[in-house]
This record gives C-alpha cells, sequence and structure tokens, in this order.
C-alpha cells in the first residue's frame, strides 16, 4: 500500500513538473525594425532540438524578457530559432475587428534564419537587428 501511494505521488510530481530542462537562463534582448525600436512584438524561442518554446513581447523601446513558463523566466541553455512577429488582431470602439498588418518580414518569422545560442551561466542578452530589405 505504502509503495502504490509513494508512486501515486511521483507520478503526480512529475506531471506537474512536467518534463524537459529544470533550469533556465535570464535571456533578455531589444528588438529594432530598420534601426528603431519594435514595440508590442511577440518574440518566440524555439528549440532547434524540439520541445517547449521561450517566449516574451517587447515594450517601448523594443526590451524583452523571455518567459518559459508561469513563474520561471528565461530559457534552457542551447540553440534557439527565434521568430518575430507583430501582427495580431483587435477590436476597435464598435467590435469589430481589425487584423494588425505584419511589420516583420517572413525571414524573421515564418521562415525565420535567426538563430541564438542561450549559454549556461553566460550573458544571454540578444541585440535582433531586423532590416525591411535586405
Amino acid at each position: 500500500m505504502k509503495l502504490l501511494a509513494s508512486s501515486c505521488s511521483l507520478l503526480a510530481m512529475t506531471l506537474l513538473l512536467g518534463c524537459g530542462p529544470s533550469t533556465t537562463e535570464a535571456t533578455t534582448g531589444t528588438v529594432t525594425l530598420d534601426g528603431e525600436p519594435l514595440p508590442d512584438a511577440e518574440i518566440i524561442f524555439t528549440p532547434e532540438e524540439g520541445g517547449r518554446p521561450a517566449v516574451a513581447e517587447t515594450d517601448s523601446g523594443g526590451n524583452f524578457e523571455l518567459i518559459y513558463t508561469v513563474g520561471e523566466k528565461g530559457a534552457p541553455p542551447g540553440k534557439y530559432v527565434v521568430r518575430v512577429q507583430t501582427s495580431n488582431t483587435t477590436y476597435d470602439a464598435e467590435g469589430q475587428e481589425i487584423i494588425i498588418e505584419e511589420k516583420v518580414p517572413p525571414k524573421y518569422n515564418r521562415h525565420s534564419t535567426l538563430v541564438c545560442e542561450v549559454k549556461e551561466s553566460g550573458e544571454n542578452h540578444f541585440e535582433l537587428e531586423l532590416k525591411s530589405e535586405d
């Protein structure tokens, strides 16, 4: 009976904690588009090896801090494909849907060529300098 209770407790703890790395590193950065800060952009760091992404939203100065899970900032060490996007949907005063056009070229979101490496116990601040045109 004790073994069954211990097994159930262990299973419950595993489900609550989830799988994957248990340590994250503080990860911050700044995003600019054509030399200007990019506010209200969604930043997605997706592990190259698969797994849970870390996300952030830029402030008015283009600054961001990644969030891995609720209450856990940063990202686990490793290489990430980084996507930056600004398109979203909002509503006007009458409740009509307004689609905000994407400002960021596909090479930084749908077809991202951006790769960043989060280092263990290292400086993990990234300056993402995006350009509208090549």
